[in-house]
């Protein structure tokens, strides 16, 4: 892999990974078209050090609520032991908590069909067909009536439900935040706690994702002098991440999404087309 090769998938990564268009997806057919290999031992130690970069942005660009979910998990951990915990009593920052650990439970339903997946994330027209299906949620998003949910007002089966629909968006195509963040509006939601929501549980899903790759990186010998060309990637992924969070909560209060629905549609046609012509 190239300087330049690192730098344009890094940009890929940070941009796909918050932007509603899957960077599964894009990583697939970016590397297709550079004829890397998705299995290759360099692409293991690239794909870690990319989603180590984009969990920087997320983890920049949430500091501070991160900063008080931490000490609240605290506070509720001291009350969990002390018998003083009381759900009807806990407060937002504590239900949004436990909602999330709610949310991450279906993942570990589809972590054991793993292996079954992995001819469909290489599959360049099963990449461009869910990619037309993303389009379709995005749409959801826009149309769906504004909601005025906050974690005081929560369900934990709208915690299910995101935490379900965050797992079928293993499948390379469909926007993890996308969908979880439409997911949300569907439970209605808030929007911005919706976009917050999504962001947050990113940050356990992404670090499970670079521990497995870790996993199976220790298992194939990776030349060590390659490091500095994919730091460059991971760079690239940490700033274009933080910027592309930016951006979509922007454009989420001002029902755009319908802009990435359209790219989602051009490019899984175009996934498709190049499925069968190559």
């Amino acid at each position: 892999m190239t300087i330049i090769q690192s730098l344009l998938l890094g940009l890929i990564q940070g941009l796909t990974e918050f932007l509603p268009i899957s960077s599964s997806a894009h990583l697939v057919l970016a590397q297709t078209v550079f004829g890397l290999s998705p299995d290759g031992e360099a692409d293991l130690l690239f794909n870690i050090l990319v989603h180590i970069g984009t969990l920087a942005a997320v983890c920049v660009a949430f500091r501070k609520l991160l900063l008080r979910l931490f000490a609240d998990g605290i506070r509720m951990l001291q009350q969990i032991f002390t018998g003083k915990f009381h759900w009807k009593k806990a407060s937002s920052g504590k239900r949004m908590i436990v909602f999330l650990i709610v949310s991450l439970l279906p993942l570990l339903v589809v972590y054991p069909l793993r292996e079954l997946l992995e001819p469909i994330m290489s599959s360049v027209l099963c990449v461009g067909i869910a990619l037309i299906f993303n389009a379709g949620i995005l749409l959801i998003s826009d149309f769906a009536p504004d909601g005025k949910k906050t974690p005081a007002d929560m369900r934990f089966s709208d915690a299910i439900f995101v935490g379900a629909i965050q797992a079928a968006a293993v499948i390379p195509g469909i926007s993890r935040s996308g969908s979880t963040i439409t997911a949300g509006i569907s439970c209605r939601l808030k929007r911005s706690f919706a976009a917050k929501y999504s962001f947050i549980l990113s940050i356990p899903t992404i670090l499970a994702a670079a521990v497995l790759e870790i996993v199976d990186a220790v298992q194939v010998s990776i030349h060590v002098s390659a490091i500095p060309v994919y730091l460059v990637g991971m760079l690239a992924a940490a700033v274009s991440g933080f910027f592309a969070i930016k951006l979509l909560q922007y454009l989420l209060k001002s029902k755009k999404f319908v802009i990435f629905a359209a790219y989602s549609l051009i490019v899984g046609v175009g996934a498709i087309l190049w499925s069968f012509f190559h």
